[in-house]
Formats: C-alpha cells, structure tokens, sequence
C-alpha cells in the first residue's frame, strides 16, 4: 500500500480520488491518519472528518508521509521485548528524533514533515537487523553496553554484522522503493559527509539523532556527567558548516530546549504513531 501511495503521489496527474482509492479500504490505517490529522502535532483549528477532507486540507505530500510513516512501523509492530534491546525505548526515541529533525527543519525554515518521516525512520535497520539474527544483535548490545555515550554504540555493529544499521536502513528503504530523500537520510545519518551536500536531509538527521541523544542522557543521568553538551555540539556544527548551515553552540542549545518543549507538547501523539 505504501509503495502504491508513493506511486500515486509522485504522478502529476493523480487526483485525490486515486488516492482515497488506495488508503479508504484500510479502515485502520484510515482511523490512524483522522486520529492524528486532528492530534496536537498540527495544531489544525477545525475538525477533520473524513479522508477527503484530510487530503483537501493536509495534501498529497502530507498524507503520503502518514501513510509511509504509519506502514513503516506496522511492518514491525509484533516485534516483542528482547533482553537489553527495549523496544519501547526503540519508539520513543525514533519518535523524538522525529520531533527534532522538524524542530530543526522549522529554524531553517524548509519543509518540515517529510523530515519528521526522515527522523522516525533513521533507526529502522535495527529492527531488520534484530528480526533477522537476534542472537547476534543481543550479543552486539552486550559489547557495547559499558560505553555510556550510546551516540557511539552502532560502531560495535560493524564488528558484529560486517555493516551497521543505517546501511541496512538504506537497503531495507530502496527494496521498499521509499523516496530518495528518506534513503539518503536513513543511509547517511551517521556520515554525513558522504552524502551528497545538495539536500539537507542527512546533516538535519544527524543532528535531530545527537540532540535526541543528549535528551536522553541527560534524562538518564544523575550525577550531571553529560551536562557540558559542547563535547557532542562541536563536531556536529563542523559538519553543518560543510551543508552551508552556520550554527554556533547557542542555536544548538536553543533547538536542545526546543526538543525539550515539543516532547512535552506531543506526549500524547507518540501513542497515536505507535
């Protein structure tokens, strides 16, 4: 259904009948799009009421979106708990790392939503990768779990695996024929400055990533160790300058605070997602 919204979507001379044609006979996914069309996450001041009206007033790019994020995630919605690897963790961090990627795509001032998509699906090579060899993903979580500074863990999946998850992401999303904006977010969100420096998609990931990190160490944290957040800023505002992107510390502690604020706000749409 995914791959026929995006079919739809992409042709110029589709009209929102072909696409209600597709999503109205999911009733479920129909209800999961309504929900969230009215939720707090677009701030919408009048009801929506029925798909129609969902696609007149959010758009074919919007809806598509929904339809990719929602589909996504339902691919994988059995998955149960597995030792260190909390799958409820799993959500909620891929959620605010959305919530960043459009926080930081507002202050930029470029389209948001298609990047809150970028931001829920960065991390979905891991759930490919515990699906598939979940001894071996337990055992790469065991090796990495002393490091304190999870940014870093996914280096030990090399070791493990040969590749890392935002490779498999990257694969995983190109056999889903997914939009190349999101491959080359999800492929390049831990490097990068191997993409391609024309789309701002892997840089605004790779910092939505650090800042929703930070977030919860800091959450995680007791005794204050993680506070100096420069040490993680730095290297992220070397990089951004190489997009054409001229942050300092104070715009990255501004969009830390607004992360802060917007994960508050949206507490109830997680559930609507998920």
């Amino acid at each position: 259904m995914a791959l026929r919204v995006i079919e739809v979507t992409a042709d110029p001379k589709s009209s929102a009948n072909d696409l209600m044609a597709i999503i109205s006979p999911d009733v479920s996914l129909t209800t999961k799009i309504l929900k969230i069309a009215n939720s707090p996450f677009y701030g919408l001041t009048r009801e929506i009421s029925s798909l129609q009206h969902a696609v007149t007033v959010l758009g074919f790019k919007e809806i598509r979106n929904l339809v990719i994020s929602t589909v996504a995630f339902d691919s994988f919605k059995n998955i149960k708990q597995g030792g260190r690897f909390d799958i409820n963790k799993f959500w909620k961090h891929s959620f605010y790392c959305a919530l960043a990627a459009k926080a930081i795509a507002v202050d930029l001032k470029i389209k948001s939503n298609e990047l809150f998509v970028a931001g829920l699906v960065h991390d979905i090579g891991k759930l490919a990768m515990f699906i598939t060899f979940p001894s071996e993903f337990m055992m790469q979580l065991e090796i990495m779990s002393p490091l304190k500074i999870k940014y870093t863990a996914f280096e030990g999946e090399k070791d493990v695996f040969g590749m890392t998850h935002d490779e498999v992401g990257m694969r995983l999303l190109k056999k889903w024929m997914f939009p190349e904006s999101l491959i080359n977010a999800v492929g390049y969100h831990h490097h990068p400055q191997e993409a391609d420096n024309k789309s701002h998609f892997p840089i605004i990931v790779h910092v939505a990533d650090i800042l929703t990190h930070i977030h919860e160490m800091q959450e995680e944290d007791e005794e204050g160790e993680y506070t100096n957040t420069e040490l993680f800023y730095g290297d992220a505002i070397e990089l951004a300058q190489s997009f054409g992107i001229d942050w300092n510390l104070l715009d990255l502690s501004r969009l830390q605070q607004t992360l802060k604020e917007n994960i508050k706000n949206e507490a109830e749409t997680i559930k609507l997602f998920f």
